[in-house]
């Protein structure tokens, strides 16, 4: 028998950009067999967009954040492939058979993700940035090889890679539902969970653009200053949790600990909050780095000074999940 596929959107003011992500979901080739739309205590016209797609389960709840927003969702979801989409993002018409696919083909994969679109708030088409994943061909992720990935700063001949847009994630229920529910105070970080939660039995990289990924003063997460205490507290909740925990070696266990200290001193120096406990965490990184048998970045040599550095800071959380 076929799974079922649910899509989970949490959705928080977006209704302007809401009609074309549930537009696409209606263009899909091969449908979704469920669809809810968390409304987080919107006060724009969200509930009208919905009701104008029959079949979409609307839920409105007080605003409590993303991951408040998708412990309901996913308490509520009953299919066998969750699908994470942001309300201000698309897909294209063949994600969901594509994805689809590839998860029938290959039944013991946690999930898949791929690259996107970047488009703007219109949906013009943006340039892609400069740290376009060169992979051109699928490839399976894992804890293991992906482990001396994902630092903030790229380590000298770090081996393995990690490739893909987070929030185009799409996991199994079995892969994903144990690290359930978030904590509260995890922000924009949920994508994250979908990507963890998939890592522990494979993670499928795709290298198609099977969605747009739009970029706007709302929503932008580079220009968020809040992304790493998002990130930090994402980190910290899994390793805290036994049902992932206990799928990590001693040495992925460090460098997740690593990346939280890099995480601390980067958002010192991005927001000029806690200057001293950041500038002790950078100082830590390059030492915990050569600990573990691997080189350090010459940006990380400069992390602790960045703390107390009267750099420009941007403030202010963004109003769109």
């Amino acid at each position: 028998m076929a799974e079922t596929v649910s899509v989970l959107i949490a959705s928080y003011n977006c209704a302007r950009f809401l009609l074309q992500c549930l537009a696409s979901l209606s263009a899909q080739s091969r449908q979704p067999d469920e669809v809810i739309v968390v409304d987080d205590g919107s006060e724009d016209d969200t509930a009208e967009v919905v009701r104008r797609f029959s079949g979409v389960r609307y839920i409105k709840v007080e605003h409590q954040g993303k991951s408040g927003a998708f412990n309901r969702a996913i308490s509520e979801a009953r299919g066998d492939i969750l699908c994470h989409l942001d309300a201000d993002d698309y897909w294209m018409p063949q994600k969901l058979e594509h994805v689809c696919k590839e998860l029938a083909d290959k039944p013991t994969l946690g999930g898949v993700i791929h690259e996107t679109e970047r488009v703007d708030e219109y949906g013009g088409r943006l340039e892609a940035g400069r740290n376009v994943n060169p992979l051109r061909m699928p490839a399976i992720i894992t804890l293991d090889s992906s482990e001396e990935a994902c630092f903030l700063y790229s380590v000298p001949g770090a081996k393995g890679f990690f490739a893909g847009n987070p929030n185009t994630t799409v996991a199994r229920r079995s892969a994903l539902t144990d690290l359930f529910p978030l904590s509260p105070d995890m922000g924009l970080a949920v994508d994250g969970i979908f990507v963890y939660g998939a890592l522990r039995y494979g993670l499928l990289y795709l290298p198609e653009r099977l969605s747009a990924y739009r970029r706007h003063g709302s929503n932008e997460w580079l220009g968020n200053p809040h992304r790493c205490q998002h990130i930090i507290k994402l980190l910290q909740f899994l390793l805290l949790k036994e049902t992932f925990r206990s799928h990590l070696s001693v040495r992925q266990i460090k460098f997740l600990e690593v990346k939280i200290l890099e995480m601390t001193a980067y958002d010192a120096s991005l927001t000029g909050e806690n200057k001293i406990k950041g500038a002790i965490a950078g100082i830590q990184v390059p030492l915990a780095l050569m600990r573990n048998g691997l080189l350090f970045n010459w940006r990380h040599i400069a992390l602790p000074l960045m703390c107390f550095l009267p750099v420009k800071r941007k403030s202010g959380a963004p109003t769109g999940t």
